[in-house]
């Protein structure tokens, strides 16, 4: 097998660095106006205990005939209590 050198790199000149800097760009991550409706994602850490209280609570809701599960998600509950608390504190 042959050795060669590598290949000759053309150093540019200052103007094609210059042009190079001063073209701008754009940021790497798109902004999406938000709107109220918009989803967010978040993580939430509860202790047991507070999911104890908010499970025995759920307990408390009706089920559809014959279904072992729960009348309402854990997630769905937490967006009600925060959606009650938000209601109380805005007719303060």
């Amino acid at each position: 097998m042959s050795v060669s050198l590598p290949p000759v790199k053309k150093k540019p000149s200052e103007a094609q660095i210059e042009a190079t800097i001063n073209k701008g760009g754009k940021t790497t991550k798109e902004v999406i106006p938000q709107t109220p409706d918009t989803v967010k994602h978040f993580n939430i850490r509860l202790t047991s205990g507070i999911l104890s209280a908010i499970d025995s609570e759920r307990e408390k809701r009706p089920r559809k005939p014959g279904s072992p599960k729960l009348g309402v998600s854990t997630h769905d509950w937490i967006v009600e209590a925060i959606l009650e608390k938000l209601e109380r504190e805005k007719d303060k």
